[in-house]
């Protein structure tokens, strides 16, 4: 459910009013003020708030709600003070519960969400009301650090050496943090004033308050947060650390199904990251041989559309300090060391007495550097260059025992580019370029955007827009296509909405660094949302969107598709949270890429999908969310039907279960099969069921060690029920096609991970990995009979055990003195 995992989130991002709480250098006095003091003596960091500098500081407090409503006084008193030395500032904050009894202590792993009690802090240290630091601590001790910029991004990869302790007292809690100034980037000034924000999560009342009030129809984000005064003669310090790993990895891996052959490897590899403060605003993040063996799984289901599946970013590299490189929506950080160009070609060219002995699957890389910033005038600039190795397949003769190889990728440098200028209001102008150069006479590209977001003083309406430029080189020849897309938001108030128009020509293309679902496109979107987050009678808030978006065919112009859609959320008093989803297109439409054929179409019937949500009170141990899908047409018997149950068991403070199960059945589908032949294309009429099932468990031994099992099963079935001719005005004919186009398309994935930070920033990571693929066309399994046969597949294992230690050059400094 979107409000239930963003409310904490958009908390700290939203605007509020207050009045000033404590005296300081500002130029806002309606902002909340907290000053702070220097102290020649650092307290003690364990929680304990004894030290005498705590006594001293001014307190922040009188925090007010956001969730679930806004504007009360919140349930329990906080008080927040700020201290600071030449090398860290000082966090100590005491959180009041009247029965300490309630306090939620569970365990989590660092960086993920937590349903223990919460303390969050966040640094607008440029004081340009639009990039933060969010620091946050749990009730039972642990750490999340996020990064923050416009428009309500959150880099919850970015990752700080930083420290923090709790402490359970009679009447509450309290917690102390240790932020270093070499965590942070802030100018070189003697006096300096930082946007503040304080945040606690009281989970018995399910409430969310901040310090500064946060409005959630007030439209704007960091520009609205608090002050804190009273930092003077702070020297940026140097920031160099390194971080080398060394990783060891034993692997079984299939080379041959019929009859099943194995073959075992070892490998021994090691690398170093580096992190280097240029200045005070730049920051070079560079990774030399990359060992990413212990990112998580992708959830790969069977893409039956035109068009590419995104899937999560994982590698901790290319999810942290990112927020720039995704100003222009052109880099998709999975192109790079993803999946090898010929990774299939070398499966279908083998002969009959060759198997494939080795197959990388994924393209390792040299190393990977990134520079990013800001300046004193709003400029962010940020550069990213990584260097990919050749990838090659070997293929074994079996007669003859004979090998050869078969280059699958070829050497590839990836670069991005990023100027991005802050403006007032809340706004920004910026220029994204991306290029691909690969060895020999593959294919080139190089894609460019510009960007904008311009707001009125009273942050009520909002003009953005981009534009982009794709050039691709290919056999000495280059093609060039283009994007844009214009909108004006009205982004405060109870009301709000948005009016946009976009278009791609036919040659746009941006697939070889970014992420191309499509081109060819003119749409008009309408979008309207109202929110009430005041109270009444048993509702605590509502939402509603509804949206309206006609798409043409560009080149040539020709009428796609109408489409609405609506979506409205509620939360209760008792804590349920009820949604609706709706979507559909009421008119019969044309899709142009189905076919797979450019100039031919597929005139799809009218259809309408509506999935109700609800989630149970998140406050309690075993909670669960509901989703609910149904999908109807004109056609007879053409209906889908969809259910997923997403439960959470809270077992214990250490150990915590959740799982997700789905079951979705499409009994008329309609999709391409064979289309070798452009005049002879073939569709089938299909049945799809589709199972995805997760169970995870996760046991934190400490804050600082886990332990993690993950199992997905995921299956596609297809039953055709007949094949049909497309005819060139889209509709079908009978066909007298004989191929057999069933499937049962499974996969069967565990992950384990077991986690122990010994040190700051120091971690030892043992990872087991099983992966399993297997696939037929029998039509007369039923599910536990195609699991049985999933599991007797061929297993792909790999046992990896990696060390990183954190070296922070300026400690060492100190140490030789």
């Amino acid at each position: 459910m979107k409000t239930i995992l963003l409310l904490p989130l958009l908390a700290l991002l939203l605007p509020g009013r207050a009045t000033a709480q404590s005296p300081g250098p500002t130029t806002d006095t309606n902002r909340p003020q907290l000053h702070t003091i220097r102290v020649e003596t650092a307290p003690k960091i364990d929680g304990a708030l004894d030290e005498a500098c705590w006594h001293s500081a001014p307190a922040a407090t009188n925090f007010i709600t956001f969730a679930p409503t806004f504007g009360q006084a919140a349930a329990e008193r906080t008080e927040v003070r700020i201290v600071y030395t030449d090398e860290a500032v000082y966090v100590g904050a005491y959180l009041y519960m009247r029965d300490a009894s309630k306090i939620r202590t569970d365990l989590s792993r660092r960086d993920n969400s937590s349903s223990a009690d919460q303390f969050h802090v966040g640094f607008d240290t440029y004081h340009d009301r639009q990039n933060a630091f969010r620091f946050e601590v749990t009730a039972s001790g642990v750490q999340r650090d996020l990064r923050m910029s416009p428009p309500n991004i959150f880099d919850a990869a970015w990752d700080a050496v930083w420290d923090a302790r709790v402490k359970i007292q009679a009447d509450g809690w309290s917690a102390e943090m240790r932020i270093p100034f070499s965590a942070l980037r802030f100018p070189g000034k003697p006096d300096q004033v930082w946007g503040l924000q304080f945040a606690r999560q009281i989970q018995y009342a399910n409430e969310f308050s901040t310090w500064s009030p946060v409005d959630p129809n007030g439209g704007g984000s960091l520009p609205q947060w608090g002050d804190l005064n009273g930092l003077q003669q702070l020297d940026p310090p140097s920031r160099l650390a390194f971080s080398p790993y060394l990783a060891g990895t034993v692997q079984r891996s299939p080379v041959s199904t019929a009859p099943v052959e194995y073959a075992n490897s070892q490998s021994l590899s090691g690398g170093v990251d580096v992190k280097w403060g240029l200045s005070e605003s730049f920051t070079l993040d560079a990774t030399l041989i990359p060992n990413f063996g212990e990112a998580q799984s992708d959830n790969t289901v069977r893409n039956l559309s035109p068009f590419e599946v995104q899937y999560e970013e994982r590698r901790q590299f290319f999810t942290e300090g990112t927020e720039l490189f995704n100003k222009g929506n052109i880099f998709y950080s999975r192109r790079i060391g993803g999946r090898p160009e010929g990774f299939f070609a070398a499966a279908d060219g083998l002969l009959d007495e060759e198997i494939l002995e080795k197959n990388p699957s994924v393209t390792p890389l040299y190393n990977a550097t990134k520079l990013s910033g800001r300046t004193k005038s709003k400029l962010g600039i940020g550069v990213l260059n990584a260097l990919a190795a050749p990838t090659s397949a070997v293929i074994k003769n079996t007669q003859t025992g004979e090998t050869r190889t078969l280059e699958t990728s070829p050497l590839s440098n990836y670069n991005v580019l990023v100027i991005d200028q802050l403006l007032p209001n809340n706004s920004a102008l910026g220029f994204t370029n991306t290029s691909v150069w690969r060895a020999g006479s593959t294919r080139d590209a190089n894609v460019s955007a510009l960007t904008w977001n311009l707001r009125d003083k009273t942050n009520t309406y909002e003009f953005e827009g981009a534009g982009r430029l794709s050039q691709v080189f290919e056999l000495q020849q280059r093609e060039t296509g283009y994007f844009y897309n214009v909108a004006l938001r009205k982004v405060s108030g109870t009301w709000s909405g948005l009016v946009q128009f976009a278009a791609a020509d036919d040659r746009f293309d941006q697939r070889d660094l970014g992420l191309n679902r499509r081109n060819n496109f003119l749409s008009q979107v309408l979008k309207v949302s109202y929110g009430d987050y005041q109270p009444k009678g048993q509702r605590l808030f509502t939402f509603v969107e509804v949206a309206v978006e006609n798409t043409f065919l560009n080149f040539p112009r020709r009428w796609e598709a109408l489409e609405l859609s609506a979506y409205g959320e509620t939360r209760l008093k008792n804590q349920l949270t009820l949604a609706l989803f709706a979507l559909s297109q009421p008119l019969w439409y044309y899709d142009y890429f189905e076919p797979r054929v450019w100039g031919k179409k597929f005139h799809h019937a009218p259809f309408v999908f509506v999935s109700p949500q609800l989630t149970t009170d998140v406050r309690k141990r075993l909670f669960c969310s509901f989703e609910l899908n149904f999908g109807e047409s004109p056609i007879p018997k053409d209906a889908f039907v969809g259910l997923t149950v997403t439960p959470t068991w809270i077992a214990s403070k250490h150990l915590r279960l959740t799982g997700s199960w789905s079951l979705s059945k499409d009994y008329t589908n309609f999709g391409a099969v064979n289309y070798t032949n452009p005049d002879d294309i073939i569709f089938g009429k299909r049945r799809i069921t589709v199972f995805d099932n997760i169970l995870s468990a996760e046991y934190l031994f400490t804050p600082r060690m886990s332990a993690t099992i993950r199992g997905r099963h995921y299956w596609s079935k297809l039953y055709y029920l007949e094949y049909l001719h497309l005819n060139d005005d889209g509709s079908f004919s009978a066909s007298d096609w004989q191929g057999n186009a069933d499937e049962n398309f499974n996969l069967f994935n565990i992950d384990l991970v077991y986690t122990w930070q010994f040190a700051p920033g120091s971690f030892l990571n043992l990872i087991w990995k099983d992966a399993v693929f297997a696939g037929d066309d029998i039509r007369q399994d039923g599910y536990f009979r195609n699991f049985r046969k999933t599991m007797q597949a061929p297993q792909d294992n790999s046992l990896t055990l990696k060390l990183i230690y954190w070296l922070d050059a300026a400690r060492l400094r100190h140490r030789k003195v």
